[in-house]
């Protein structure tokens, strides 16, 4: 066992609150296209999807495609997400 101190969950801005974050990391997300978007009742919805290759028993490999994960934000965060940037030559977080 060690005796390091326990690491301490960080913080951040939500809004006007701050909230802390979860001291476990969530999985990454890697997709090769965005097949299928859609908008119903101001909800914006993006499907990701990702192809690979898997061996089939004959010999040789089959390529196939599967869904990742499916997004969903209201059209206001989208069009958000959309604008340009204003300094994009400026400092990144």
């Amino acid at each position: 066992m060690s005796n390091a101190a326990t690491p301490k969950i960080g913080m951040m801005q939500w809004g006007k609150e701050v909230i802390a974050l979860q001291d476990t990391p969530l999985p990454v997300l890697y997709f090769d296209g965005a097949p299928c978007l859609s908008h119903l009742n101001g909800v914006i919805g993006i499907t990701l999807t990702v192809t690979g290759g898997v061996p089939m028993e004959t010999g040789g490999v089959n390529n196939v495609g599967s869904v990742v994960a499916h997004l969903k934000c209201t059209l206001d965060q989208a069009l958000l997400l959309a604008q340009r940037v204003e300094n994009s030559e400026g400092k990144s977080n």
